[in-house]
């Protein structure tokens, strides 16, 4: 898929100075930033998703011993 995005000349002089001090190309830096932008958003929205559960009451407490459990494998 292409893309086409139109940048003032300061965001372009920004972006070229930072794809250079990167070592990268200007379409690799901006890949690898339109990419983590997208997977920052969709972290976000599984935040919000979460947070409202427990708004609404549907999420689960779990306390900080649980959580150790769980990130060693075992089942609480």
């Amino acid at each position: 898929m292409s893309i086409t995005l139109d940048f003032s000349p300061a965001d372009i002089q920004l972006i070229q100075e930072q794809a250079n001090a990167s070592n990268v190309s200007v379409e690799q830096f901006s890949r690898e930033a339109i990419m983590k932008a997208a997977r920052n958003a969709a972290y976000l929205a599984k935040i919000d998703r979460a947070i409202k559960q427990m708004h609404e009451g549907t999420g689960t407490w779990i306390t900080d011993e649980q959580l150790e459990a769980l990130a060693n494998g075992d089942t609480i």
